[in-house]
């Protein structure tokens, strides 16, 4: 099972490929949709957030972080194009050499851009709805921002390593399942298991970045402060998909198929050892009737 899910992330990564070199703009919208369809969420989640937070209650992180997993569910049922996802997908494709080094590059930037820019295009739409352009300074939202622009640049690093790992299982594992029922739980567990435990999303922050600063916002939350969370957290991204998941599985992926090679060989040579006693048997079987109609002709009759 798991090797049949390293191959069909490879099948992906190659259509991804395809997309990218024939389909360019095609695959910009596909990229653009994954950053907006995860603005649904977020905006939703912020919303319910904030009234816990309002009442101080100290349930709002997780208030939000329940059904957060729905962006992700949007983004693959969706058909679009995820960047954390892809350092998973063109790495294990890379290593079986279904894919070249400048392949993958090529699709992390096209991808990581189509995805900033649905980000901004989200921003702006949604400030456009009036629903945060009366929010106070000191609202959720920008709470969690202001949280996320302070933290320290090796805190930043390490949880987008912890938190693309978790994401990459949640696109991993579904793999093992034929019930979508079961697909479904695994991925919105995973995300909530990030989310809860307030790891760093690349992606995410595009979007969460975007809504706080085109609302009301405190001068901690600014675009400097932006880039200074994005940058460690999308270093921590790559290398958590890409090294923690997609190298560390294809290399796993070895003794597998070793294992599968060497089941193989015991069952062939079970049945070769088995074979000729079912022909002897056979063989046996096979004689006695004629032995039977032998000694009836030769046998005289008695007078």
């Amino acid at each position: 099972m798991e090797e049949q899910g390293l191959q069909y992330l490879v099948k992906l990564a190659k259509k991804k490929k395809f997309l990218l070199d024939h389909y360019p703009f095609h695959y910009l919208i596909r990229a653009m949709l994954a950053s907006i369809y995860a603005g649904f969420v977020i905006v939703s989640c912020f919303k319910i957030g904030g009234y816990f937070f309002e009442a101080g209650s100290p349930a709002a992180y997780l208030a939000g972080s329940i059904y957060f997993g729905v962006a992700l569910v949007l983004i693959i049922y969706g058909g679009a194009e995820l960047f954390t996802g892809n350092t998973m997908y063109f790495t294990i494709a890379a290593m079986r050499k279904e894919v070249t080094v400048i392949d993958t590059l090529k699709n992390w930037a096209a991808c990581y851009a189509g995805n900033l820019l649905g980000a901004i295009v989200f921003a702006f739409l949604f400030a456009a709805t009036g629903l945060f352009a009366h929010l106070p300074n000191d609202h959720y939202i920008q709470y969690v921002s202001e949280y996320k622009m302070n933290a320290t640049t090796l805190q930043l690093f390490v949880k987008g390593i912890f938190c693309n790992w978790l994401v990459c299982l949640a696109v991993f594992l579904p793999t093992q399942f034929k019930n979508e029922g079961a697909k479904l739980f695994v991925i919105m567990a995973t995300v909530f298991l990030f989310f809860s435990s307030g790891f760093e999303h690349s992606i995410a922050n595009f979007v969460l970045f975007g809504i706080a600063l085109t609302a009301p916002h405190p001068d901690t939350v600014s675009i400097a402060g932006a880039f200074h969370n994005l940058i460690p957290v999308t270093l921590g991204n790559i290398v958590g998909g890409s090294v923690f998941v997609g190298m560390l599985y294809q290399y796993l992926s070895v003794s597998n198929q070793a294992y599968e090679e060497a089941d193989k060989k015991m069952d062939k040579k079970e049945t070769s050892e088995l074979h000729p006693m079912v022909q002897e048997k056979n063989h046996t079987f096979l004689n006695k009737p004629l032995t039977i109609i032998k000694n009836f002709r030769l046998s005289k009759p008695k007078i």
